[in-house]
């Protein structure tokens, strides 16, 4: 459940249309989605993997194809995706959580 009022940001979505050019820099899509910025102090709280490389975290909804390796882009600043970890509840995933550099 995403419970919290989000923020918009522009998400990059690199190589999904499987294209084997030299190219695969150039397949890309620019996606406006919301995000939450998220405190990783909680998570290591509750017991919850972190990724020790990361700067900082997000939290996006579930609806959203968010996948290792694309970009985000948030108050006008570049985050790199590490790691996509999945929020569940209810025996479903309602939520992600983005580990970025």
């Amino acid at each position: 459940m995403f419970l919290t009022n989000g923020i918009k940001a522009t998400l990059i979505q690199f190589n999904r249309n499987n294209v084997d050019s030299i190219y695969d820099d150039e397949d890309q899509r620019n996606i406006t989605i919301k995000v939450c910025p998220y405190n990783v102090d909680n998570t290591i709280n509750f017991g919850t993997y972190t990724t020790p490389e990361a700067t900082g975290y997000f939290i996006t909804k579930r609806q959203y194809d968010v996948q290792e390796g694309d970009q985000l882009e948030f108050r006008n600043k570049t985050y790199t995706i590490l790691r996509v970890m999945d929020g569940w509840q209810f025996n479903r995933i309602e939520n992600y959580v983005l580990a970025v550099k």
